[in-house]
Order: structure tokens, then C-alpha cells, then sequence
């Protein structure tokens, strides 16, 4: 009985400690985030510093946007995409392009979302049916620039806003 009840509490003990393992680095990446190692977070869970703001739209047609997103957290900048649309999500992916200044290297397709994807998609409040998918976020020191695409998923013209 002294083994089961031992047993009993060793097992209990390991499942608490994976719950906290598992609840405490989301709540650490979110409370600081530097550099390339927060590429692909979720700027929702971000506390921001200044922002976010959307320096660039671009009015796809149909009730669609695709915002550039930015914010500074920690002291450094970040910008992510975001799609607002009605009703039915739009045949879009969206994503972050990451390139040098003055030319040289890019990143494309960084935090690929597809419009209306789980968990990265909205109601936006206080509307009946505007909804929001976002990217996740990605650093943008001195040295790059950022802007976010949006390209159907059956094909045809990538669309992108201005470089930031």
C-alpha cells in the first residue's frame, strides 16, 4: 500500500512539473525577446514597448487589407503581416519578407499563414464579420527591412506593401 501511495505521489509530482515546464517558457519567451532568436513568435503575446502600429496597408479588393505590422519590444523591432477580411477567408497566404538594405540577401515567405488558419485568425472586435490572420513576428534590425505578401493560393500575382 506505502509503494502505491509513494507511487501515487511520484507520478502526481511529474505531471506538475511538466504542466509548469510546459506554461512557464511561453510566459518567459513572451516577457523577453531579443534578436533573431524571436522570429517566429506570436506578436500577440508580445508586451510592446511602442506599437504595434501598421505603417503600410494595401486595399486588396473585396473588404481584403494586408497590413505590414510593427512594434519594438526588449529595444528591438519586429514586423509581422496581417490580413483583415470578411466573412469567408480569402484564397491568401500570407507572409513576411526580410531582405538587407541597399540590396544583397532576402528571406521570403518567413511565417507562412494561410487566411482564416486556427489559431492565427480572429473576429475583430466590435464588427459582424471582419476577421484578422496574422504572421508571427520577425526582427528587423537597422541593417533590414520588412514588408509583408499576401499570394493566392490558386496562383497569381504576390502582392506586397512598401519596404520598412
Amino acid at each position: 500500500m506505502r509503494d502505491k501511495s509513494r507511487l501515487a505521489t511520484i507520478f502526481g509530482s511529474v505531471i506538475a512539473a511538466l504542466a509548469l515546464g510546459i506554461a512557464i517558457p511561453g510566459s518567459a519567451q513572451a516577457a523577453s525577446c531579443s534578436g533573431y532568436q524571436c522570429d517566429g513568435h506570436n506578436p500577440n503575446i508580445q508586451t510592446w514597448q511602442s506599437g504595434p502600429v501598421t505603417p503600410y496597408d494595401i486595399d486588396l479588393g473585396s473588404s481584403n487589407h494586408l497590413e505590414l505590422r510593427w512594434g519594438k519590444t526588449d529595444g528591438d523591432q519586429y514586423g509581422w503581416a496581417r490580413l483583415e477580411y470578411s466573412s469567408i477567408p480569402p484564397a491568401y497566404n500570407i507572409t513576411v519578407e526580410r531582405c538587407n538594405k541597399g540590396g544583397g540577401s532576402c528571406e521570403t515567405g518567413l511565417g507562412k499563414k494561410a487566411a482564416g488558419a486556427s489559431g492565427w485568425t480572429v473576429k475583430k472586435a466590435g464588427t459582424s464579420n471582419t476577421y484578422t490572420t496574422w504572421t508571427p513576428m520577425y526582427y528587423n534590425p537597422s541593417t533590414k527591412q520588412v514588408r509583408s505578401c499576401v499570394t493566392p493560393t490558386a496562383g497569381g500575382t504576390k502582392r506586397c506593401t512598401a519596404w520598412y
